[in-house]
């Protein structure tokens, strides 16, 4: 638990520099809005269907189903 526990806080760390980074491109140049909006939801998208893989090849779909809630609903 306490690797997967590091992973989780530097993915953090990284997410809230990427959102930086993001506000800082967008208030550069707005016009760059949907390009950014674009990159987040191909990473998320990309995140969900790697989630739904490893959920099937580990046969933990109930696992998968509390992260996706957990996403979406924050509980």
């Amino acid at each position: 638990m306490e690797e997967m526990k590091k992973r989780f806080e530097e993915a953090s760390k990284m997410l809230r520099q990427t959102v930086d980074i993001s506000f800082a491109e967008y208030a550069k140049d707005k016009s760059t809005k949907n390009e950014i909006v674009k990159l987040w939801q191909e990473t998320i998208n990309d995140f969900l269907q790697y989630a739904v893989k490893m959920s099937e090849k580990h046969q933990a779909k109930d696992l998968y189903k509390s992260i996706a809630r957990t996403l979406i609903f924050g509980k």
